[in-house]
């Protein structure tokens, strides 16, 4: 779609660009560990009450957990992974970013901090430049 936009008295030509978002598709997997382990137990249509009993958790924990404002210990988590037959590993990780997110946050240097992480780990090479 072109569009003529007149700005300090010049006439220029804008192209809209149009969404490429497929309506179609599944949603990505929510990131935070709460909001993955609630869509979950939802989608089961389980009370908190029946996963809290089967991963031997107190009902109020896992209830804060959902809602983000607590974290599983490695122990919990691993319970609550098998319990929804998730990756063991992709769970803790889950867990481990959380911390992560409540911890460092607000710090300046968390973007950065993270980056390192990632070139460490060989996601990304060193100085941002990807290889297409």
């Amino acid at each position: 779609m072109k569009v003529l936009l007149a700005i300090g008295g010049e006439i220029g030509e804008f192209r809209q660009k149009m969404s490429k978002t497929r309506y179609s598709e599944k949603a990505p997997r929510p990131v935070r560990l709460g909001d993955l382990l609630c869509e979950l137990r939802e989608g089961l249509e389980l009370p908190l009450r029946a996963v809290a009993d089967a991963t031997d958790m107190d009902l109020a924990h896992l209830h804060k957990i959902e809602q983000g404002q607590r974290l599983p210990t490695e122990e919990q988590a691993r319970r609550l992974a098998r319990f929804f037959k998730l990756d063991e590993t992709e769970t803790q990780a889950r867990r481990i970013a959380e911390k992560f997110r409540q911890d460092f946050a607000d710090h300046p240097a968390a973007r950065e901090a993270i980056s390192i992480l990632a070139e460490e780990a060989g996601a990304y090479p060193a100085g941002g430049k990807t290889s297409q």
